[in-house]
Formats: structure tokens, C-alpha cells, sequence
């Protein structure tokens, strides 16, 4: 794959002379030099709607702010209406691609927004579910536990985002105010946050249902997503109930992994097609054998983790039914892998609509795509080009998936539920619990009826909640040639 610099004519190694423009600029100017580049080429090729936004990228400046100007091309309808709302550009590329891994500064639980009673003039956070091994944990917060205050200041409908945002997911330490009036501290650190979250096998009516709370398709989930299917298998568990409630999504791979453990046995025998990938026109010449297929052999080279090599083998559960809870948080890879299941079984959606996530990306950063186009510029400019760029990346959109019949089910607004109940963290039940609102509605096929369990009328969540990133990685960023 050749560079190109905005606005001008293809780069040769062979002449230095004529590789320097940047030598001009002062540093400000430099690194907006070089990081439109990376960002223009990556849009101009990659994108997945790079034809159609084509004219709009006329526009695109060698000074132009990199973040501002890829969030205002992002495609759009005629009306304004984003169709993509994820491609991203980002001067912290390391915080970004961590978070993508599983990996961040918390403090270890999640939280939704209900108003704290009907006069609607505060709000309380009821925690969503708390990850092992965390600070939250450890101070022995659990899910229905109530927040009113951070860090003293009470939460209300207009400043709860920004005090969460700030206080809890952007700070070192934070003071959290229960509803009894009880205060706790508690100190953010780096940590992996465990997607296994809770699992468990539920008899009833003589079946055995195997049951996971899955959190984020990450890498490192991956044979521990093996041994416990094989747990799963062992047990001689008849369906499953996959609670992706709160995931919003990650890499593909990890989606593949798991549908080829969930699909029927003779799909996986037969290497039946899981995904499509619909690329743009270069895309799809450069990588044209992309389909996704059900199998039992995985190797991801991951250049900050290292080399994952995974074997499914007789971890197959050998059902024909699945169920999933869903919520508007589940996106990216929840929704692919109910799309790419959907074919071959008996699948159920419980909860709410879904997220809509339909399309993949790949994350890359500047210093590894002037590497992978080293050839196209002078060694001064190459060099210059890395050190202006580190830490800037992109998270750009460059797939639509579809099943093996080319359809996307999800697309545009999410999944619409079979059994439609909501999410209720307040109903006195822990996930998992057969009784939770959600698990209770799966397990009997039908939405509850709120008032024989004992789930009052009155607070109310609140219509905008607190979002988490989704992604959906379809591969490991890579260049169209090597």
C-alpha cells in the first residue's frame, strides 16, 4: 500500500529533498502534519463508507484538528442522521487500546440511573454488578446497592453524567455516599477487569441450564471461556442462557470462539460460515477470503500481549437452543455473535432492544501505520512522522457483518427482544439468581409480571443513561500489504 500526504502527489524513499515539507513547520504544525496523514490515509482506505464520504475529504487540511475533522465526516444520512456514531480518532491511543483489552484504571462496578423517588429532583446510581478482585468488591459493594452522593455532592438528572464521568471513572480516588448516609473511599487501579463474571448451572424441569454473565469479548477471556464450557459439557447442560446485558462488545475472534462452542456440533464439523464481512471496494480485493467460519482452532499475535493459542476441542456444547439477555448496552460483538448464530438454532432474545452496533473496526496507531508504509518516505521524514504520532490512533469502521445469508439483523437499531422485560438492578436479586427479573423472564419464556415480585412502582430509570464505549475489533489492525 502506497502514502499519501494531503493534497499531494505519492512520496519517494528515493528522494530526501522532496520528503521534508515538515522541516518548515514549527512542532504545533508538525505533529498536525503528520497525524492528518495517518488519519487521512486510514479514512481514505480503510472506511467503510470512503466513497461516500470522498468529496467531504476534500476538505480534510493539513492543519486541520485530526479529532474534529473525523467526527465530522463520519457518514451520515441526507438529514443529518449519523449512520456511523464510533469512528474516533484519539490522542490517547494507549488508554483507548487498553480499555479495548479489558484492561483500565477502576474501581470495579457499573452502575445505571434511577431517579431517587417521584418528585424526580435526584438521583440514585443502583450498582449494575461489581467485578471480582476490585476495590468495589473488596469494600463489599454487591448489585441493588444504592449511591446518592460523589464525592458530597448530590446526584441529580443534571449533573449525575459529569460527576460519574469525573468522579468515579476519572479519578484516582473517589467518596461514595450510600443511601443509608454511609460513606466509602475508594481508590482506582490498573486492572483487568474479568468478563467471566458469574456462572452457574440451573436445573429445571429436569433440564440442565448453563448460565453466563459475560462482560467484554476480550483475548484473555478466551481459554477460560474453554475450560468452563468444557465445565458446561461435562455437566450435561441441555441449553444456555448467554447474559450480554452489559457487554458491549470486542474482538471478534473471542465472538468466534465462543459461537463455535455454542452452535450446533455438525455446523462446527463442517466449518459452516459464522460472519461475512462486508468491506469497501479496496477492502475487499485486499481481503477477500473474510468470511468467518465455526472452528476449534484459534492463534491471535497480539504486540502488547503477546501470542494467545486457543483449542476449543470437546468444548462444544451440543445444543440447539440459546438464549440471550439483552440490553441497549449490548453491542458490537454481543449483537454479531447472536447475528451469526441465528441461522443454525433456536435462539431467544430477552430484555430490551439492543445497541445497533453493525459494523466492525479495527484500532491502529500512527507509529505503526508509518511502519507498515516505511518504504513511501525518507528515512528523516519516517522518523520525525513516529515521534509526532505516538499515542495518536483511530478506531475506524471498516466492516458491516452479516450471517451466512448476508443478513445483519441488528442493523440499524439493534435487535428487537422475543420477551421483552427490562433490566431492574433494584429487584433484590444477584445475577444469576433464577429469580432476577431478567433470568426469571427467560427461564419461564414470558416477561414477569413486576407486581408478584415484589418490584414497587415509583423511581423510575432515567431515560439517558450512563454509556460505555462499544466496540466491535474485528482483527488485529493490519496492513493491506506486507
Amino acid at each position: 500500500m502506497m502514502a499519501m500526504l494531503l493534497g499531494a502527489a505519492l512520496l519517494s524513499c528515493n528522494k530526501e529533498k522532496e520528503d521534508t515539507p515538515w522541516k518548515e513547520l514549527d512542532d504545533s504544525k508538525r505533529q498536525l502534519y503528520f497525524v492528518n496523514t495517518f488519519g487521512y490515509n486510514m479514512m481514505a482506505t480503510y472506511y467503510l463508507w470512503n466513497k461516500e464520504i470522498s468529496e467531504d475529504m476534500r476538505g480534510w487540511g493539513s492543519y486541520s484538528d485530526p479529532i474534529s475533522t473525523v467526527n465530522a465526516l463520519r457518514y451520515k444520512q441526507e438529514d443529518g442522521t449519523e449512520v456511523d456514531k464510533w469512528t474516533v480518532m484519539t490522542d490517547d491511543y494507549a488508554s483507548f487500546s487498553s480499555m479495548v483489552k479489558g484492561t483500565s484504571k477502576s474501581v470495579g462496578m457499573e452502575f445505571s440511573a434511577f431517579y431517587a423517588d417521584n418528585t424526580q429532583q435526584n438521583v440514585v446510581l443502583a450498582v449494575n454488578f461489581v467485578y471480582e478482585g476490585s476495590p468495589a468488591a473488596e469494600a463489599g459493594y454487591k448489585r441493588g446497592d444504592k449511591i446518592v452522593a460523589i464525592n458530597g455532592t448530590l446526584l441529580t438528572p443534571s449533573n449525575y453524567k459529569s460527576l460519574v464521568n469525573n468522579g468515579i471513572y476519572g479519578a484516582d480516588s473517589v467518596e461514595l455516599t450510600n443511601a443509608d448516609d454511609s460513606k466509602v473511599t475508594l481508590s482506582a487501579r490498573e486492572m483487568y477487569l474479568e468478563p467471566i463474571n458469574c456462572h452457574k448451572i440451573i436445573e429445571k424441569d429436569g433440564k440442565k441450564i448453563a448460565y453466563l454473565h459475560y462482560t467484554s469479548f476480550t483475548l484473555r477471556s478466551m481459554q477460560p471461556l474453554v475450560d468452563l464450557f468444557k465445565q458446561f459439557k461435562a455437566a450435561g447442560v441441555s441449553e444456555l442462557v448467554l447474559d450480554l446485558r452489559y457487554n458491549g462488545g470486542g474482538y471478534s475472534v473471542a465472538s468466534q470462539l465462543l459461537a463455535s462452542m455454542i452452535v450446533p456440533s455438525q455446523e462446527l464439523v463442517n466449518s459452516s460460515v459464522f460472519l461475512k464481512e462486508i468491506y469497501n471496494d479496496i477492502l475487499t480485493e485486499a481481503w477477500s477470503n473474510s468470511d468467518s467460519v465455526f472452528k476449534t482452532d484459534f492463534s491471535v499475535d497480539d504486540a502488547d500481549e503477546g501470542k494467545y493459542e486457543v483449542n476449543s476441542a470437546g468444548a462444544n456444547l451440543g445444543i440447539s437452543k440459546v438464549s440471550f439477555i439483552i440490553t441497549g448496552n449490548s453491542a458490537s460483538a454481543s449483537e454479531s455473535t447472536v447475528c451469526g448464530l441465528m441461522p443454525y438454532m433456536d435462539v431467544v432474545i430477552a430484555g430490551e432492544r439492543s445497541h445497533g452496533k453493525y459494523c466492525g473496526g479495527i484500532i491502529i496507531d500512527g507509529p505503526t501505520w508509518y511502519g507498515w508504509n516505511q518504504s513511501s518516505f525518507g528515512e528523516q521524514t519516517y522518523k520525525a512522522a513516529v515521534e509526532y504520532t505516538d499515542n495518536w490512533g483511530i478506531y475506524v469502521m471498516v466492516s458491516r457483518y452479516a450471517n451466512k445469508d448476508g443478513n445483519t439483523p441488528c442493523m440499524p437499531n439493534g435487535f428487537e427482544p422475543n420477551i421483552s422485560v427490562a433490566d431492574n438492578p433494584l429487584d433484590g436479586h444477584q445475577l444469576g439468581d433464577p429469580e432476577e427479573t431478567m433470568l426469571a423472564a427467560v427461564l419461564s419464556g414470558k416477561a414477569p409480571d413486576q407486581s408478584r415480585r415484589g418490584i414497587q412502582a415509583g423511581p423510575a430509570r432515567l431515560p439517558e443513561q450512563i454509556e460505555k464505549p462499544s466496540f466491535r475489533i474485528i482483527d488485529l489492525a493490519k496492513p493491506l500489504t506486507k
